[in-house]
């Protein structure tokens, strides 16, 4: 299995309700058919870049997950089927980029391990 993102672009004019179902059903739809859910955000409401359908705002949703190669089609057919769905764009997450992002977690975690002098901006005397 390998591992893909997903980010969906809903209604912005959707109740938070059918976000929410919205978001359950394609997490459902996902682990359904042989996958697993790793993450799983939401973005919120954003501008779009350009018009789609005479709207100007998007929710975005967005998800990482494991799948099954043949999944990929499918859940692209449920977002074509679905009117609430504006756009949607699946990728398969590359090993260098897991790895990228291993090394900026670290890095964020070391700079964020800092002496308590220095925390409260006191200087060490010595």
């Amino acid at each position: 299995m390998e591992l893909y993102e997903t980010t969906v672009v809903a209604d912005s004019l959707m109740k938070s309700d059918d976000l929410r179902d919205l978001r359950e059903r394609i997490a459902g739809f996902i682990s359904n058919h042989g996958g697993s859910v790793q993450k799983a955000e939401e973005w919120g409401k954003r501008r779009l870049a350009y018009e789609i359908g005479k709207k100007q705002y998007g929710y975005y949703l967005h998800f990482r997950f494991t799948a099954p190669e043949p999944v990929i089609a499918l859940l692209e057919r449920e977002y074509r089927l679905n009117e609430s769905v504006l756009r949607f764009l699946t990728i398969r997450v590359d090993k260098l980029a897991l790895q990228q992002e291993a090394k900026m977690a670290a890095r964020a975690a070391s700079e964020a391990v800092t002496t308590p002098a220095t925390e409260m901006g006191v200087a060490a005397v010595a």
